[in-house]
């Protein structure tokens, strides 16, 4: 009888080890982050109707591939969507239609199939009669030039732009330490600007060129690193 109980409890507790090791930890997958929209930025009324519209890269925490999906619509409940398209890039250029209300929203994939929530909405305008008005040239870097290292802990941005039909123009800043850079300030009427930096560090920054009939030109993305 003492033999038949050691027999009974070692195979109970041969069960309970063996029921261990077959327990499977689930793996999660993380959701994207949401894309932030940069141009055309809220309001906006744009005489380009060959319009490139940009928005912030984000970071999956996975480290999955990302694609972004951008929808242009007439009314903000997206119903129908007149313009999308699917891109791992950050910007997208649309043709669009003159005198109409538009509605723009983006939202990224990873490669694992995770959608993020959309990013807000913003809404711009696209003028009835743009071919009275050229639109600015884009913006010309003059200091810091691109890719230049600099020194010094205020540094000023000088850039240059022109407009053929001579209107008055004025500029909105965007600049920080990642790319795309964000809005540091809007509608400055010289092409120079004061920022504060560190020791060191890689800055961004870029300029939207507007003039008085609402034609708004977007520039590139420059660079310049401190020391």
């Amino acid at each position: 009888m003492r033999n038949f109980y050691i027999v009974v409890l070692s195979s109970l507790f041969l069960f309970s080890c063996s029921g261990d090791d077959n327990t499977v930890t689930p793996i999660l997958d993380t959701v994207p982050s949401i894309p932030s929209l940069v141009f055309p930025t809220n309001n906006l009324v744009c005489t380009n109707f060959n319009l490139e519209f940009d928005w912030s890269r984000v970071v999956d925490g996975d480290g999955d591939s990302i694609q972004y999906t951008i929808d242009i619509a007439a009314d903000n409940t997206f119903t129908p969507v007149l313009f999308t398209a699917t891109t791992t890039e950050t910007v997208n250029t649309f043709t669009l239609e003159k005198g109409t209300t538009y509605f723009w929203r983006v939202k990224a994939t990873d490669s694992a199939g995770n959608d993020s929530g959309y990013s807000d909405i913003q809404t711009f305008f696209t003028e009835p009669d743009a071919g009275v008005n050229t639109i600015p040239n884009a913006p010309v870097v003059l200091s810091p030039s691109l890719g230049e290292r600099v020194s010094g802990t205020n540094i000023t941005l000088d850039w240059d732009a022109t407009d053929e039909d001579n209107d008055p123009l004025t500029f909105d800043l965007y600049f920080g330490d990642t790319n795309p850079p964000v809005l540091v300030s809007e509608n400055i009427n010289v092409s120079t600007f004061d920022v504060i930096v560190s020791a060191n560090t890689t800055y961004y920054w870029r300029v939207v060129v507007k003039d008085d009939k609402q034609g708004a030109t977007i520039g590139q993305i420059w660079n310049f690193r401190t020391e």
